[in-house]
């Protein structure tokens, strides 16, 4: 399990804990989740699908956060089931979830899913989904309010989407940020000749790109992925903000 190493992370997510709401009440959740909390693994849903863990415990917030769990559980599964009724049955078809654990605690938990699917047509997809839970009230952070100097604004929920999906987060200070960094860790020069024009900020788009954000204490910061579209997905990448970089961001 990840927990936070260093002690910038713990200043950095201590003071993101503090940050919007009462400063007493929320110092007393994360005081009381400073030992990480504990991660129970469930048996595989499948030979393809790992379950999502579940939180030891019985407070408000762990049994907010094991319910949707739970849901996310049954999302796997129903979804396996109707990419097994699509597929043509060729070789490489299939519904595929692992999970990764990249922060669990002392104040945040972070899940994250992979997925690998093939349910016929031309192409396989593959996407990586991350949550961050608030261990002192069961709820999902709200990067919006937790990065108030990056501008960032929420996608807005849609009719028929789960009730569980994530939303990516815009605006055109990521934007520009994601580009300066991953311009920056890119040692291969074909690909930073392939990918510059994908990195540019959509200047000319009135949404711009979306990105998902999640607490990574493995990489000692906020970690970066562009929610790029399947034709430029090769493209796409983890960056990570260390707490020196946020405070530069404002």
């Amino acid at each position: 399990m990840k927990t936070i190493t260093s002690a910038a992370m713990v200043a950095l997510m201590l003071g993101l804990a503090a940050c919007g709401q009462g400063t007493t009440s929320r110092a007393e959740g994360v005081a009381a989740a400073a030992g990480g909390p504990i991660l129970v693994e469930k048996p595989r849903l499948s030979a393809d699908i790992e379950a999502m863990p579940r939180l030891s415990g019985d407070s408000p917030a762990i049994v907010r956060i094991n319910a949707e769990l739970d849901r996310l559980d049954a999302t796997a599964v129903a979804d396996a089931g109707e990419c097994g009724q699509m597929a043509d049955s060729q070789e490489g078809d299939g519904w595929t979830r692992t999970i990764t654990r990249p922060m669990t605690g002392p104040a945040y938990l972070t899940l994250r899913e992979h997925l690998e699917i093939f349910c016929g047509g031309a192409y396989p997809s593959t996407s990586q989904t991350p949550i961050t839970w608030d261990l002192s009230t069961g709820e999902r952070v709200n990067w919006v309010a937790l990065l108030p100097g990056l501008g960032l604004v929420q996608d807005q929920s849609e009719e028929g989407m789960p009730t569980d999906y994530v939303y990516s987060v815009r605006s055109p200070r990521l934007e520009t940020l994601y580009e300066r960094k991953m311009l920056a860790e890119t040692t291969d020069a074909e690909r930073r000749e392939a990918c510059q024009d994908v990195w540019k900020p959509l200047a000319d788009d009135e949404l711009g790109q979306g990105f998902r954000v999640w607490a990574d204490a493995e990489h000692g910061g906020v970690a970066i992925d562009a929610d790029y579209a399947h034709v430029v997905q090769a493209c796409g990448g983890t960056v990570y903000l260390t707490a020196d970089e946020m405070r530069e961001a404002g």
